[in-house]
């Protein structure tokens, strides 16, 4: 994806939050403001996330979805089937050390439309931060996934109509990697609307 976006490639971080979490009704809110690195190139902007759900990963997963699938709904095809946080304890540490501020690692496994799964890791001194991050990363691999499966297609389709054989077969092993991710039908017809309008 990488090598075919280039310095389109969209990188995301999350900025702040700020958590609502009745644990009593086990309902949890948040805002968020996301914003891409400043070595992104791409035409991308900073936005407000809001989401809701049983905790902080699902309330923040929902909010990117609700944010980023009606431009990238390949997002609609991914799900959570894993989740972990391992404290990096310091064993050297002395024994009165209270380790409170130990970094943390979030593990999160993705499954797509196939079956395959993928896994994220963040890690950092705050859990909030590095859960956040995880779930980012997941979102920002599939949408630069579906980004790239645009981008490839339309060149293939380019390359097609100029008898370009060496494309073609350059452009379509490309595709042929990138619908391991997952589904793209949604992302072809909403391009194939777009170019009707």
């Amino acid at each position: 994806m990488r090598e075919i976006l280039r310095e389109n490639y969209l990188e995301l971080r999350v900025e702040n939050h700020v958590l609502e979490e009745d644990i009593t009704a086990g309902s949890t809110k948040i805002r968020a403001t996301v914003a891409p690195l400043e070595t992104t190139a791409v035409e991308a902007k900073k936005r407000a996330v809001e989401g809701r759900g049983v905790g902080l990963v699902d309330a923040f997963y929902h909010g990117l979805i609700d944010q980023y699938s009606p431009e990238y709904p390949s997002l609609k095809s991914i799900r959570f089937v894993g989740f972990s946080l391992t404290g990096m304890l310091d064993r050297n540490r002395p024994r009165n050390a209270a380790q409170s501020d130990a970094v943390g690692e979030v593990r999160l496994l993705v499954e797509n439309s196939e079956g395959n799964e993928f896994e994220f890791t963040a890690s950092s001194r705050s859990i909030t931060a590095c859960a956040l991050q995880a779930t980012l990363d997941a979102v920002e691999y599939f949408v630069n996934s579906e980004r790239a499966f645009l981008v490839t297609h339309a060149a293939l389709r380019d390359a097609e109509s100029r008898s370009r054989a060496d494309l073609v077969q350059k452009f379509a092993s490309n595709l042929a990697e990138l619908v391991r991710n997952t589904s793209y039908s949604e992302a072809i017809e909403a391009a194939r609307k777009g170019k009707k309008s």
